[in-house]
């Protein structure tokens, strides 16, 4: 019995010793890693706002083992989730705070429940590349328990060391899946269609084929603009229609404008111009996603109008409309631009449809 004594009292003294040792260490941690995503910073924030997202990237989702808990809100404030499995045990993650496109504020609990203090994580969005690429900060700070400063001073690795790693793989991994998630697109070729045409609102230039997009945005800018100021309402979307296309000298003439429910009379010295569309029978094709893909699915309707054996207007311009676009949608694998190439009237180019 007095060798148990003994033992039990020495045990003690080992465990208050390692105990007073561990406790008068500094348990403060630090983590901070950074990376630059190329997607723009509206983007990158709604989807690193939603947990469920992050599945997808999350370097830790790696463990087979684990199974995770989602409640019914998994985005904005309040939200949260937690997980548990062999390796790591029992977590769960909050959203504090939000400012919107900037800025996220959570907290994290290792081995227990949000009732705990757990550590403060932080994420911060800064837009780069004129609102092409982000900058994304995701960093967390906190305390080590007495026993997690025992468990780490047996492990291969310090927290800060393992947190490192696993965010610098996760935001190589978030970058990755929204490359694929904004390059995601879709051509549909609609087929015959009827377009109203109608009343509208221009301007027209020539430029290069490549500086197109450049030019076309801050036409829309000024149309825009105009409209507002003169209280001019907007019949449907934005349009740009290709007057002249030179293929060999890759130069374009084309006029960008915006329909409107009836004629304008305008101003001397409007900056814009007043027009009509005549109606017309056309070949519809929808892409859904980057204005990159944008020859693609002009090849595409291309090919259509060949292989059916339609004959192309000579007198009406081919025209594309963008009905979801930017700066209001700021993903591109959501733009939605329609396509119109107007047909001659012939027998072989007839059909029955309601106008547009």
């Amino acid at each position: 019995m007095k060798f148990f004594k003994y033992l039990f009292f020495l045990l003690l003294i080992l465990f208050i010793g390692v105990a007073l040792y561990f406790g008068t260490q500094d348990g403060h941690f630090s983590v901070s890693e950074t990376r630059e995503i190329n997607a723009p910073v509206e983007v990158v924030f709604e989807h690193v706002n939603d947990f469920k997202n992050w599945q997808k990237w999350g370097s830790w989702m790696d463990d087979e083992s684990v199974k995770i808990n989602y409640p019914d809100i998994t985005s904005g404030k309040g939200a949260f989730y937690s997980w548990n499995s062999k390796k790591n045990g029992e977590s769960a993650m909050e959203t504090i705070e939000i400012e919107t496109n900037r800025k996220i504020t959570q907290k994290i609990v290792f081995n227990g429940s949000l009732e705990d203090e757990g550590n403060q994580v932080t994420w911060t969005f800064e837009p780069k590349n004129n609102g092409n690429s982000t900058v994304v900060n995701w960093s967390m700070e906190g305390n080590l328990s007495l026993f997690d400063k025992i468990y780490f001073a047996t492990q291969d690795q310090s927290l800060e060391e393992m947190v490192t790693l696993m965010y610098a793989e996760s935001l190589e991994n978030l970058d990755a899946v929204l490359q694929k998630e904004i390059n995601e697109y879709a051509i549909e070729i609609k087929g015959l269609t009827n377009h109203s045409g109608g009343f509208y609102l221009y301007n027209t230039t020539a430029s290069k084929q490549s500086e197109i997009g450049d030019k076309t945005v801050p036409m829309i800018e000024q149309i825009t603009d105009f409209m507002t100021e003169n209280n001019i309402p907007a019949q449907g979307s934005p349009f740009v229609v290709y007057l002249d296309w030179d293929e060999l000298n890759k130069t374009a003439i084309f006029s960008v404008g915006i329909h409107t429910p009836d004629m304008v009379i305008l101003p001397d010295g409007s900056p814009v111009i007043s027009g009509h569309m005549e109606p017309s029978t056309a070949i519809k094709t929808t892409l859904t996603g980057n204005y990159t893909y944008l020859a693609e699915a002009w090849e595409e309707t291309e090919k259509y109008i060949q292989d059916n054996g339609y004959i192309k207007s000579q007198n009406k311009s081919p025209f594309e409309v963008y009905v979801t676009h930017s700066p209001q949608e700021k993903n591109p694998s959501k733009w939605v631009t329609d396509i119109y190439i107007p047909l001659e009237s012939t027998a072989n180019n007839s059909i029955e449809l309601n106008d547009l």
